[in-house]
């Protein structure tokens, strides 16, 4: 059962882990709840114990256990309708990270970090990357 969201930034704290956005991603795509099992193959996680960490993590707001498996909850469907696709959580969001969308479409670099293909969906900086 998901909770209501008391502290935002403990929430959005949830999100900055590969393992917990692949485990949104996975819920996104499927037709119907998941086993734990289930998803945790489908997220690609060997480690039961690691796995079993994130998902009960993900339960507090944006996942909810239900008698057939789990499901997106109604805060974990925010999440991925705003960052685009279930399968393609970069989106774009060019010209949110102070770039252009013609500078995008010029090249495959992320804005934040230069990596070309980039599909992290947090950064964290010390400092800001677009310094001139």
């Amino acid at each position: 059962m998901t909770r209501s969201v008391d502290d935002p930034a403990e929430a959005f704290e949830l999100l900055g882990d590969e393992t917990r956005l692949a485990i949104l991603r996975t819920l996104a795509d499927a037709d119907e709840p998941l086993t734990f099992t289930r998803l945790r193959e489908r997220c690609g996680v060997t480690d039961s114990g690691r796995f079993s960490y994130h998902l009960r993590r993900l339960c507090e707001y944006f996942v909810r256990e239900t008698a057939d498996g789990y499901e997106l909850g109604p805060a974990g469907s925010r999440v991925i309708a705003v960052t685009g696709e279930a399968g393609d959580v970069a989106g774009d969001h060019s010209a949110d990270a102070g770039g252009s969308e013609a500078d995008a479409a010029a090249t495959d670099e992320c804005p934040v970090c230069g990596e070309s293909g980039c599909e992290k969906l947090f950064h964290v900086h010390l400092s800001a990357p677009w310094r001139g």
